[in-house]
């Protein structure tokens, strides 16, 4: 390498994951520890591997760890934020494309967030429903996309 270039910073570990490989981890995360709604992971719990929604599930697929603060911009720069701002568009992508959302969620939110925040918190989502949409979406991603690596 060029003294002159600026080296590769994604991290190993991420560099072959893909957002199907996240959104299936993910919906094996909510099976092993529960899914919640209304909150990125439950509240006021100090187990390491809480509870968490759809997104919350992705970010603990992506980091090993509750991010507290998931849309923390100063973060966005690196290879885990890109993965996981890749995989929840993935995620919306699928769930506008399958699902017959509430006018107030067919397209983004007026606050800007992904569709999949309030489309886990519905009152009508199960936790099977929300299982479900992330392997969905993880075969739609393979599907579309050459399959797995």
């Amino acid at each position: 390498m060029n003294p002159t270039q600026k080296p590769d910073t994604t991290a190993a570990a991420l560099a072959d994951l893909t957002p199907a490989v996240i959104l299936r981890c993910a919906a094996r995360y909510l099976e092993l520890h529960g899914w919640i709604q209304d909150s990125y992971h439950q509240p006021n719990t100090t187990d390491p591997f809480p509870p968490a929604c759809a997104v919350g599930a992705i970010s603990m697929a992506i980091y090993g760890y509750r991010d507290a603060v998931p849309s923390d911009r100063t973060t966005a720069l690196s290879a885990a934020w890109r993965l996981l701002e890749r995989t929840i568009r993935v995620l919306d992508n699928h769930i506008d494309a399958t699902e017959d959302l509430p006018g107030e969620l067919d397209g983004d939110t007026p606050y800007g967030d992904p569709v999949s925040y309030g489309w886990n918190d519905l009152p009508c989502q199960t936790r099977e429903r929300v299982i479900a949409a992330l392997r969905t979406a993880a075969d739609d991603y393979d599907r579309t996309h050459g399959g797995t690596r």
